[in-house]
């Protein structure tokens, strides 16, 4: 197959949005947790993180872009995997299926 014979099957683009995020996992909020996106679609956020979020669990997320002119993504989303890195020990990557983003 040639890549002009590739055919997008998402709905939504995926942008490449590489920066930290905050999250914390709903009914634990009094802890936050780090992780570094990957990419970013509508409805989907990709990233990797040191803690393991369970499937299922619904995290809020915070993404403070680099520089003053932009203002901070807030979302929630529900963690739909999460598969620890090949080789990179304790190093999880997470997908969020997102629900609500303000």
């Amino acid at each position: 197959m040639t890549d002009n014979d590739y055919q997008e099957k998402r709905g939504f683009v995926r942008m490449r949005v590489e920066t930290q995020v905050t999250y914390t996992i709903k009914n634990h909020e009094d802890v936050s947790h780090h992780g570094y996106s990957q990419n970013l679609s509508a409805t989907g956020l990709y990233m990797t993180t040191d803690f393991a979020p369970n499937l299922g669990d619904i995290i809020e997320i915070v993404m403070n872009p680099s520089g003053d002119r932009l203002l901070p993504f807030v979302a929630q989303g529900n963690v739909t995997r999460c598969d620890p890195d090949d080789n990179k020990k304790n190093i999880f990557h997470v997908s969020i299926e997102l629900e609500q983003v303000s």
